[in-house]
């Protein structure tokens, strides 16, 4: 059952875009035809701080947040320069939202209702209806010098596919009716991790759902699913220290036991400092002929793999503790080789122990 809500305007905090961001002109409500919706391409912080760089030359009249912040950054009376068409900008309110428009599931639930309060206060405001001819995305702007082309005279695509456009227009008609939309049938977020946060080592990546019950949720590196947690808390240690530092987008997968599913992602920065590398020392060499099992003594910094070079050649790897190798000597010819044990980290760092070995001839029957 939907509950009554009494629609006001909503009273977002005023922050100033610079004054080169925007018109100073004054325009009357009677100009207001249309609601333009933006994504970000990057955090919520980020974005304002760029509509109050004085070297933007654009700024949307909101911004709103992926937690469901608002902030009000250009006067609804005046023209703000977000659509790439004048045109468009003297008779539209622009919004901008945070997230990535082509990363799915940047965009959450609570960002999707605030923005829809506040449309829906906003066509009411100016007797516009709750319909997809007055609310439109930045993708469906004309290009005022190209005929046929969208996106503004840049031709941007945003909001872009993974933006729900039915979610979000039945939440503005809800709004715009007085009603509260019902929950989600399933939702997850991640609610430890911002968008374009800074990470680093080991991260506790947690996961919460709502809704109804989940069978399990999976964990997603750059779309590779790393671990699927069957049980409440839905939380995974992600070691970004074995990843390459820079981008990459986190998404939690919960799946219902219905079979439906939630998506929520974070676009996180690693930024770990490199692991030293892992330093191997030769052991006492057993006596060779026939097989013979060398275990290397390994310290320093994290190891992924070691290898047994013969002349030049990778003839074993060991992927796990206690990191043993075994060379049959049989298969190389009597007399002086090079033997090479090399130990290699999560990032490709490495050393190596080098010696010289003499392989007997074989015994005589």
């Amino acid at each position: 059952m939907r509950a009554a809500l009494t629609l006001v305007a909503l009273a977002a905090p005023f922050v100033p875009a610079a004054s080169t961001n925007y018109s100073h002109h004054h325009r009357p409500a009677s100009a207001v035809r249309l609601v333009v919706v933006h994504e970000t391409e990057g955090s919520f912080g980020a974005t304002i701080s760029w509509f109050r760089n004085r070297r933007a030359h654009a700024a949307a009249n909101y911004v709103v947040g992926r937690d469901g912040r608002i902030v009000q950054m250009v006067p609804d009376s005046v023209v703000a320069w977000h659509a790439g068409n004048a045109y468009v900008n003297a008779h539209s309110i622009g919004i901008e939202h945070e997230g990535y428009t082509g990363v799915e599931g940047t965009l959450t639930d609570a960002e999707y209702r605030s923005s829809a309060r506040l449309v829906a206060a906003l066509l009411k405001r100016y007797r516009l209806p709750a319909d997809r001819g007055h609310v439109i995305g930045h993708d469906e702007v004309p290009d005022p010098y190209h005929r046929g082309a969208f996106g503004g005279f840049a031709h941007h695509t945003d909001p872009g596919r993974f933006w729900d456009w039915p979610r979000y227009m039945s939440y503005v008609r809800d709004y715009r009716a007085g009603v509260t939309p019902p929950p989600r049938p399933l939702d997850v977020t991640i609610p430890g991790l911002t968008l374009d946060q800074t990470v680093t080592g080991l991260v506790a990546w947690n996961a919460a759902t709502t809704g109804e019950a989940v069978s399990h949720v999976d964990f997603a590196v750059d779309g590779i699913v790393r671990a699927s947690v069957t049980a409440a808390p839905y939380t995974w240690g992600w070691d970004a220290s074995l990843e390459t530092n820079g981008r990459h987008v986190l998404s939690a997968r919960a799946v219902g036991v219905d079979g439906r599913t939630a998506l929520a992602t974070v676009v996180v920065d690693s930024q770990t400092p490199p692991a030293p590398p892992p330093v191997v020392t030769l052991p006492e060499l057993p006596p060779l002929g026939g097989v013979v099992a060398i275990t290397p003594l390994l310290s320093g910094g994290p190891v992924a793999r070691v290898e047994l070079w013969i002349d030049g050649v990778v003839t074993q790897t060991a992927t796990a503790a206690p990191w043993t190798l075994t060379w049959d000597t049989s298969t190389i010819p009597p007399g002086p080789h090079t033997l090479a044990i090399r130990a290699v980290g999560p990032r490709g760092r490495s050393t190596a122990a080098i010696t010289q070995v003499t392989v007997p001839e074989p015994a005589q029957p």
